[in-house]
């Protein structure tokens, strides 16, 4: 079996700034770092779309756009 870990890493705009974000796979859900350091937990929920479960508490917008990236609906 392979043990191979899916990260994806890409830009987003945060309180302002451009910030370089990378979403871990993990079992349920993705670990969320920005520049580096661990922010948050996000997961999908079929009748919600993307929330947050765990971590800093990030705007609905920034959530949002991180799951687009996830979906693979931004470049």
């Amino acid at each position: 079996m392979d043990n191979e870990t899916t990260t994806l890493g890409f830009e987003i705009k945060y309180a302002g700034s451009p910030v370089f974000c990378e979403a871990l796979l993990m079992i349920n859900s993705y670990a969320v770092f920005l520049n580096n350091r661990y922010v948050a937990e996000l997961q999908y929920d079929a009748s919600g779309g993307w929330v947050q479960t765990n971590g800093i508490i990030l705007p609905q917008n920034v959530i949002e756009e991180i799951g687009a990236h996830i979906d693979g609906q931004l470049d």
